[in-house]
């Protein structure tokens, strides 16, 4: 199925449109992408790293007061009031604020679009925060027992007993010291994938840039392939202006490429056809001209040729005449050798009148040629007058051995001049017995076709050379022996002023074939007076 030039304009515009969408698509989604990655590194993993940096100061800053109680003489129990503070803040801190804010920040970064991976890796933070927000809680009764709660004053403790607050300082010390590894643990673990999720978010800003550029280079591709394509469908009209030019200066043998499908094809073809029939048209002129002249030609030969004709004819009939009755004389007085004298000038002078007659007979056919009347158009049935021209000739044709074959079935009826018509005709008919000479067979079909009648006359003799077939149609041309080369010039003006067209086709050795294209009455149509611009409507 073959697109038309605005289906291929209209596929090309959407195809580029498509692909500039895809770009758009594309860049849109690798931005939000690396938006999402960026998001992920500066305020997540950046963010959580700096939460657990805080976390883990404040436990260093915890571990350090806690160790210095510890190796002092007085132990946990005689802690200064500032130490107490000190010891309260940091717990506070890290329960109120920091370890709530780390697991938030894990809760932010779990809602960002991210990949499986980086779900599970995110998952196993939030189960190493609230692990050490377990252990920092399960520390909270130890605090209490060693430094009494938050918020009491020191001397709160004063009545434990000294061994056991020592162990169990020794025993929130080991504790906050394995919390200290374990946000070692993490803020290692942090590091690392802050610096994996750079390089990452690196690696992905240069794939994005190459991969860009790429689908804006196919962009970029596909509508240089549009362009083209567009601009490849459209050529065919300089070369159709250009031969449009050609055929403004006089060359209507100008064509076109016609096998497109769209519009251009349709085109081509109309420009085609108009080319056609201009040249046509031009040829017509070109023979009417011709023919014009020709019959003026003749006209006037005929006219100073055809009284000296008559002339010499008839003063040779008289000498004629004379010589019979001088001869009567002769023989009366019965002189030698004159009888056979008589007889020999009696021969010459029927001969002088037998070239006269046929000059004569030449004379009428260039006469008729010249003053070949309009055409008197008339509803007539071509395939009685065919039969009838049949019948005529049979004689003739059976005397030559030619057999005839005729398929004429029932047709409409034409516009025409059966006097006219008829010479044509037999004009056909007699070439086509004298092209095969002794024996062969004469094809005469008639068909309807498209508001016309085909009339076809096919011989079996040795055809036309392919050099003269261009030129029977001229006057004068013939190929036969004492020929005027006026009978096809004729038929064919015969033929033309009856609306119709007369073509040929033929094979050397295989005969010739006049196929007389006449145009068909309606049913409805008058029957007599018919002017012959409405017999060819």
């Amino acid at each position: 199925m073959r697109l038309s030039i605005s289906a291929k304009i209209f596929v090309g515009f959407l195809a580029v449109l498509a692909t500039f969408g895809g770009v758009a698509l594309y860049g849109a989604l690798t931005m939000r992408r690396l938006g999402d990655e960026l998001r992920l590194v500066s305020r997540g993993y950046l963010q959580l790293r700096l939460e657990v940096s805080e976390l883990q100061n404040g436990h260093s800053n915890l571990l350090k007061v806690l160790v210095e109680q510890m190796t002092k003489a007085e132990g946990p129990l005689k802690a200064p009031r500032f130490v107490k503070f000190a010891i309260d803040d940091a717990r506070r801190s890290r329960l109120k604020q920091q370890m709530p804010q780390a697991l938030a920040d894990v809760t932010s970064l779990e809602a960002l679009h991210s990949s499986s991976e980086e779900h599970a890796l995110l998952h196993h933070l939030r189960a190493r925060l609230e692990k050490v927000e377990g252990e920092v809680r399960a520390d909270e009764e130890l605090f209490d027992e060693v430094y009494g709660p938050i918020g009491d004053q020191p001397l709160a403790t004063a009545g434990l007993d000294p061994e056991r607050a020592h162990v169990a300082a020794g025993m929130l010390l080991r504790r906050e010291q394995a919390i200290k590894r374990d946000l070692n643990n993490l803020s290692a673990e942090l590091r690392l994938r802050a610096q994996q999720a750079g390089l990452r978010l690196e690696e992905s800003e240069n794939r994005a840039v190459w991969a860009t550029l790429l689908v804006t280079v196919l962009a970029l591709l596909v509508g240089l392939a549009v362009m083209w394509m567009a601009t490849r469908a459209v050529r065919p009209l300089r070369r159709l202006a250009e031969r449009a030019k050609e055929i403004a200066r006089g060359d209507y043998k100008q064509r076109v490429d016609e096998s497109s499908g769209d519009e251009i094809g349709a085109l081509g073809r109309e420009f085609n056809a108009m080319a056609g029939a201009l040249d046509e048209r031009e040829q017509k002129l070109i023979r009417s001209e011709r023919l014009a002249a020709v019959g003026k030609i003749a006209a006037q030969i005929t006219h100073e040729v055809r009284n000296p004709l008559s002339s010499i004819g008839l003063n040779a009939e008289m000498l004629e005449e004379e010589i019979d009755q001088l001869a009567s004389k002769l023989d009366a007085q019965a002189a030698p050798r004159t009888p056979e004298a008589a007889l020999e000038a009696k021969a010459l002078v029927r001969a002088i009148v037998k070239e006269v007659d046929r000059l004569t007979e030449i004379t009428e056919e260039y006469l008729r040629f010249a003053r070949l009347p309009r055409p008197r158009l008339e509803r007539e049935d071509l395939g009685e007058i065919v039969s009838s021209l049949l019948a005529f000739v049979r004689p003739e044709l059976d005397a030559r051995k030619i057999a005839i074959e005729a398929h004429l079935p029932p047709l409409p009826a034409v516009a025409a001049d059966e006097h006219q018509l008829r010479q044509a005709l037999l004009n056909l008919l007699r070439n086509a017995a004298e092209a095969m000479g002794a024996g062969g067979r004469l094809t005469v079909r008639a068909e309807s076709a498209e508001h016309a009648i085909v009339l076809s006359i096919a011989d079996t003799g040795q055809g036309i050379a392919p050099d003269d077939l261009a030129k029977i149609f001229d006057p004068f041309f013939t190929t036969k022996q004492g020929g005027t080369g006026l009978g096809l010039a004729l038929t064919q003006q015969i033929v033309v002023e009856h609306g119709g067209t007369l073509a040929v086709k033929s094979a050397l050795g295989r005969g010739t074939t006049f196929t007389v294209r006449l145009p068909a009455l309606e049913p409805a149509a008058p029957s007599v007076g018919l002017a012959p611009s409405e017999a060819q409507g």
